[in-house]
């Protein structure tokens, strides 16, 4: 089920898929970002308004993380068998019901299976959108489109704290949900007039249950998905400390209000976007394995970086910069990792990228569900945090280099 792929050695770039295919997967893409990050500034107003304890609003963000991890295990075989677009077109409808159902929620439970049902929509687009990357190349030229992709999930951060904070202010939480039901609509829209099927009909698997079994299996043992996949979810993990830390360290411990840890939140991501273009452009001059390496050294940068402002001094300026140089780090490393594991799959390539989605996401969903209490504790502890899973990660990073070099020697 793998196959041997020269991922070692500085080649000529292969040209990429067209543009146009490149921008239809970056708006469908945008979805599942934006329904993470726009309501985050609505936290506290949705637990008072339900008279909720935080561990039951956060709930709203671990239910969705779950679903959309989970829902992926499921949502790839059916790619396999289906096709991209049709199966994309269904998730992102239920994306949109699911939204609608958010805004209109009577209760907190209503809100949290809302979640989930926007989890389950928005899983599907990650597969697609995985897989169809995959379907058209590989190698250093699937590494120069994930990039693109990744710039894509690195500017919305920037975005949707502030929309999200905006509209919360002016409007409530419920808009904020409203505006993501547009956000599926124009997806919805771009898929069915722009995005043509990917995966051709002879290529596609038929769905079983045991197949299916096998696939993920053949995946699990196959050490060239495995380490990389390790070194994918602690960018994950790494990022989900950040997000679902910061609203403890910034507005409970520093006192920021709403809008204000939009725009802090926001600019903080332009780091990743930062990291993201020199990943794209540093593709062609450097192994997929060494821009890993390279990424992940400055995420564990950033995050000494973090604990020490946070240890030593008390300026939100300066912490802030320091988690902003370890988002840079992962913006470069991250569509590195996601190319080495993709590239290891020649059959089922929607079970790999479900694989991928699911270690991504249910390692956040694990996350956000933990990191509260350290970054509740005090800020020197939330860095802390996010610098030992920068350090294990890079271990990862440095072996699966390794492994993509020994096997350009054989």
């Amino acid at each position: 089920m793998t196959a041997t792929l020269n991922t070692s050695e500085v080649t000529p770039a292969p040209a990429g898929p067209p543009r146009s295919f490149l921008l239809s997967l970056a708006a469908v893409l945008g979805v599942g970002p934006f329904a993470i990050d726009m309501y985050l500034a609505s936290l506290p107003e949705i637990g008072a308004d339900f008279a909720a304890p935080s561990w039951m609003v956060q709930l709203t963000l671990t239910g969705y993380l779950i679903m959309l991890g989970a829902g992926q295990l499921v949502a790839g075989p059916v790619t396999d068998a289906f096709g991209r677009r049709r199966p994309l077109l269904l998730g992102l409808t239920i994306f949109i019901a699911a939204c609608l159902l958010a805004a209109a929620a009577p209760s907190m439970a209503v809100l949290v299976v809302a979640r989930m049902l926007q989890g389950a929509g928005a899983a599907m687009a990650f597969v697609v959108i995985n897989s169809a990357v995959r379907d058209r190349v590989s190698g250093d030229a699937a590494t120069r489109a994930f990039a693109v992709l990744v710039t894509v999930t690195s500017v919305i951060p920037m975005i949707s704290p502030a929309v999200g904070g905006w509209v919360g202010e002016l409007f409530g939480w419920r808009p904020v949900f409203l505006v993501l039901a547009l956000i599926g609509a124009v997806s919805l829209g771009i898929v069915f007039r722009w995005l043509p099927e990917s995966l051709p009909a002879e290529r596609r698997v038929p769905l079983a249950f045991a197949p299916v079994l096998r696939a993920y299996a053949g995946h699990l043992r196959s050490r060239r998905m495995l380490v990389p996949l390790g070194a994918l979810a602690g960018t994950f993990v790494y990022l989900f400390c950040y997000l679902g830390g910061a609203s403890y360290v910034y507005q409970d411990h520093y006192g920021v209000g709403q809008a204000d840890f939009g725009m802090i939140f926001g600019v903080t991501g332009l780091a990743s976007v930062g990291g993201a273009v020199m990943g794209h452009r540093l593709a062609p001059r450097m192994t997929t394995g060494q821009l890993g390496v390279f990424g992940m050294a400055i995420m564990v940068a950033g995050g000494v970086l973090a604990t020490c402002s946070a240890v030593f001094t008390d300026s939100l300026f300066l912490l802030a910069l320091s988690v902003g140089f370890g988002l840079l780090g992962l913006g470069a490393c991250e569509p590195a990792f996601m190319s080495l594991c993709m590239s290891s799959a020649t059959r089922n390539v929607g079970a790999a990228s479900a694989l991928l989605g699911a270690t991504q996401f249910l390692s956040g969903a694990l996350t956000t569900a933990l990191i509260a209490f350290p970054a509740s504790f005090a800020p020197w502890a939330w860095a802390a945090t996010m610098l030992g899973v920068a350090v294990v990660s890079l271990g990862f990073a440095l072996v699966a280099l390794r492994w993509t070099a020994a096997v350009q020697r054989v």
